[in-house]
């Protein structure tokens, strides 16, 4: 079934047929066109995309294992360990569970996608379940953008929205913490998506559109896109090629629940494969990943701004070749969604107090993060209105490691270096921060540490220091 539509001179303007929906022509002779929500048209504000969609995440798996990029991802296993390896015959990446009673591996990016208020915001993930077999029984795997607060992955205790395949039966899931601690899920089976549930009947309104069966043997393309708000919409769908982005599922939140969706808009990309029983072996890929926000999220947003100092008492930058504490960041234990605060040094000065006794050799300085070990620290300082709590207290006499994020070095001569590290924004970090008990978030140590000492050569007295640090940061 088709239909023209006939200009004035009566030339063919478009032809119409049963799978064309994207406008809608006001009838009433006004000046207005509508766009409809079945396809890509609009983003999740109403409005037509024309905006410029700026990443703000992304990874491509078939590079490197993200096990060895610790500063986009973390990860934790329960039960026997899996095996992880970049693909052969795909561009990507397998996380393999083992024959095993209980075993799971779960990956979850350290910056958590900050919400911006108005603006949507797009998962892409493809991804292959199973490693192009059916899972079968006990076996589970889940994607999106959510959290976890458990190691063990067998609870709901956690925020945000993904895709699950558990034993070859598919749901989308929102995930909320919002009404106790035990968290809760809104589970919608494949049978029962509203808009389309891709097995082949086409989409809900219209049996005879976008008439497509999802095969959960082949390689797939999520997308998920959502406004938070507290009460935004959820649309889960497939990019489908031919047919573009098919939406499958919307959850509406407005008018509907007592609290927000979820605790926060802010969350992060994360992965999970998980054997709960006696299961077989399976083998789930991952090949590329990003969250796109539909505008541009850039430092006109409410940062706020602070400084703090490495205390009264200088710091001994040691003998040894290393670097040792001078004073580090760390979000407050508050509750759990402050444990993730976005920060961004702006500027760092080192104070050489006393120079150390050997010659010319240079002071070299580093920003670390997660830096370990580091038993001395003590995260007490607290600066007002700020996310972020200051050790200033440190005086371990052995050196420190972590991931250096930035280095530089000063003259080993009394006075006063500073640094601009005011491009340190496009390498922002999102802390992790402590409970109110003291103890880890899942990972360990989430801070940014200051360290310094001798670059090339042992000095025979060390050099005493002391340091500020300006920083920027959004909760």
């Amino acid at each position: 079934m088709s239909a023209s539509l006939i200009g004035k001179d009566g030339t063919n303007i478009a032809t119409i047929t049963s799978n064309s929906v994207p406008v809608q022509l006001s009838t009433l002779g006004e000046n207005q066109v509508t766009f409809s929500h079945n396809d890509f048209t609009l983003d999740s504000f109403e409005r037509a995309r024309v905006s410029l969609p700026t990443v703000v995440f992304e990874h491509s798996f078939g590079a490197i294992l993200p096990a060895t990029v610790t500063t986009i991802w973390e990860t934790g296993t329960t039960g026997t360990a899996s095996t992880d390896a970049l693909t052969t015959n795909l561009y990507g990446f397998n996380i393999g569970m083992p024959i095993n009673t209980v075993s799971g591996r779960w990956y979850q990016s350290v910056n958590h996608i900050r919400y911006q208020p108005g603006v949507s915001t797009i998962l892409r993930f493809s991804f292959a379940f199973g490693a192009g077999a059916l899972l079968t029984a006990n076996q589970r795997d889940r994607l999106g953008m959510f959290t976890d607060t458990t190691a063990a992955m067998t609870g709901t205790v956690g925020d945000g929205i993904f895709l699950e395949n558990d034993a070859g039966a598919v749901h989308v899931v929102r995930r909320y913490m919002t009404q106790g601690a035990a968290g809760g899920e809104e589970r919608v089976a494949q049978a029962s998506w509203n808009l389309n549930r891709m097995q082949g009947g086409g989409d809900v309104a219209d049996p005879s559109r976008n008439i497509i069966t999802l095969d959960w043997t082949k390689a797939q393309h999520l997308v998920i896109e959502y406004q938070w708000l507290g009460v935004g919409t959820i649309r889960f769908g497939f990019e489908t090629g031919s047919n573009g982005t098919v939406w499958v599922h919307e959850m509406h939140n407005v008018n509907s629940g007592l609290e927000a969706w979820s605790r926060t808009g802010s969350l992060p990309v994360r992965f999970e494969s998980y054997n709960y029983g006696v299961a077989a072996t399976h083998s789930t890929t991952f090949i590329n990943v990003c969250v796109i926000q539909e505008g541009n999220p850039s430092d006109i947003r409410g940062w706020r701004y602070y400084a703090a100092n490495s205390g009264a008492a200088g710091k001994v930058g040691g003998t040894a070749i290393g670097v040792y504490p001078v004073m580090g960041l760390r979000p407050a234990g508050t509750n759990d969604l402050t444990k993730r605060t976005r920060v961004a040094p702006v500027s760092i000065t080192i104070n050489v107090v006393v120079a150390g006794t050997v010659g010319v050799t240079p002071i070299r300085v580093a920003l670390l993060m997660m830096g370990t070990p580091n038993t001395a620290a003590t995260y007490a300082v607290t600066v007002a209105g700020s996310c972020v709590v200051v050790d200033n207290a440190a005086t371990a006499t052995t050196a420190i490691t972590g991931i250096s994020i930035w280095e530089g070095c000063v003259p080993n001569v009394a006075g006063s270096y500073t640094f601009d590290l005011s491009d340190m924004a496009e390498k922002n970090q999102n802390l992790i921060g402590t409970a109110a008990s003291g103890t880890q978030a899942i990972t360990g140590p989430g801070n940014l540490t200051l360290a310094a000492g001798p670059m090339v050569a042992a000095f025979t007295v060390a050099a005493t220091l002391s340091a500020i640090i300006n920083w920027k940061e959004m909760s």
